[in-house]
């Protein structure tokens, strides 16, 4: 019993590891892919240029729990991919099986790895990226206060919403000559040009930003009327930038980003509403009910105006009867939360994927797990974003949906290791 202890616990530390190492090279891999990823949204999201090093080194840093969630479970994947491919193709399963140790066995070190990685993909996903994302949105807010300076450059062309702003040369907030074309009214174009202004922040909560021009030319035509047009001269003009929509953009917090705990409550509330919106169909329905009963009791005789009425009734009591509340927030918080939990489950679901691979013959088996590893991990994602797109199109719960993949890619595992056994 004890040799037979000892052979077990030797085999178990070589293929722990044989995964470690692995884990180590895949996880550096996909790592990588996700990191450049996300650096290349994040420069598009924010485009913020001459930002201290401090600033770059926390968006990096906060960023990293997003990359973290879809590292790991295919960083494992891939581990263990390599792992069993690598055993099979040296006949180390073949002898190992012989000496009458058990495919489980040979497993149970990869598996136990999987659900200490199961357990923090989740933190990751629950505690992790909420806290980053809600440290995000302060940075942001932070970065924001200095707009002017970040996004305005000299001799160039900025465009805030419905505003375009041409810049001459730009220093320490100062800007020399401006010319700012403004078509944010229907039925009016507006130019003003200066030779100098000024950006400065006067309302840090919602971010409006006052511009002051020095001695500016104001020319406003009318779109419907082409030979009319507005022209003035003066020492001063004073215009309002509101960036508002640029700070919700950069920094409102997803629902892919909240906590369970927040979303179990975001669906509860929403559910709630729903409640109160049947509720209002009901009331609706029972009202016109009344107003056919009350009507029919009323009637001395009948006539056409009295007909048409009943119809239009009729009518609209058969449309309440089938009308139901729309909440579509409710699908939606429902399967980011089952999103949230079946993302971290498929980090131990994904790695029984590669336990047919010991049971087969292989060459280069550690290229071959590599590469079936990165074939799985693309359906997967892919089967995940497909379901993910589909949560608004059906009436059922959308965890089914959020679930799919997990339950398509574990039956497949079976189906698979089965028939390799038979071989």
């Amino acid at each position: 019993m004890r040799n037979l202890h000892l052979r077990y616990t030797t085999l178990h530390l070589y293929i722990l590891k044989q995964f470690l190492v692995s884990l180590v090279v895949a996880f550096s891999f996909f790592f990588f892919i996700f990191f450049v990823n996300q650096l290349l949204l994040l420069a598009q999201k924010v485009m913020l240029r001459n930002v201290n090093i401090t600033h770059v080194t926390q968006l990096v840093i906060l960023a990293t729990p997003q990359i973290l969630l879809y590292s790991i479970p295919f960083s494992t994947l891939t581990a263990s991919a390599m792992v069993f491919g690598d055993l099979a193709e040296n006949n180390e399963v073949v002898a190992l099986r012989s000496g009458g140790l058990s495919l489980f066995n040979m497993t149970l070190p990869v598996i136990l790895c999987a659900v200490v990685l199961t357990v923090g993909t989740f933190v990751v996903a629950d505690v992790l990226l909420p806290m980053s994302s809600y440290k995000m949105k302060a940075l942001y807010s932070e970065l924001m206060q200095d707009i002017p300076t970040l996004d305005l450059d000299s001799y160039s062309a900025h465009t805030f919403g419905d505003i375009t702003l041409l810049t001459g040369k730009v220093e320490n907030g100062i800007i020399e000559d401006v010319l700012l074309m403004d078509n944010s009214k229907a039925d009016q174009n507006m130019v003003v040009s200066a030779t100098k202004g000024s950006v400065e922040l006067v309302d840090l909560h919602s971010f409006v930003y006052r511009l002051t021009l020095e001695d500016p030319y104001y020319l406003s035509t009318d779109r419907q009327k082409v030979d009319e047009y507005t022209y003035a001269q003066g020492s001063s003009l004073t215009y309002y930038i509101d960036f508002t929509h640029r700070v919700a953009y950069m920094s409102d917090i997803t629902p892919s980003q909240l906590s369970t705990r927040d979303l179990l409550s975001k669906v509860h509330s929403q559910l709630e509403l729903y409640r109160l919106d049947e509720q209002h169909i009901q009331d609706k329905l029972h009202s016109h009910i009344e107003k056919r009963a009350a009507l029919i009791r009323d009637i001395n005789h009948l006539n056409q105006n009295t007909i048409e009425e009943l119809n239009i009734i009729d009518q609209e009591i058969a449309r309440l009867k089938k009308q139901k509340p729309m909440n579509f927030y409710i699908q939606y918080y429902r399967a980011e939360l089952h999103k949230k939990l079946a993302l971290s489950l498929s980090t131990l679901i994904l790695v029984f994927v590669s336990f047919p691979l010991a049971l087969m013959k292989v060459k280069h088996g550690k290229v071959f797990g590599f590469a079936l590893s990165l074939v799985v991990a693309s359906m997967y994602w892919f089967s995940l974003f497909f379901a993910q797109t589909k949560i608004l199109d059906v009436s059922w719960h959308p965890g089914i949906l959020m679930w799919a993949p997990n339950m398509l890619f574990a039956l497949i595992s079976l189906v698979v290791l089965q028939n390799s056994r038979r071989l």
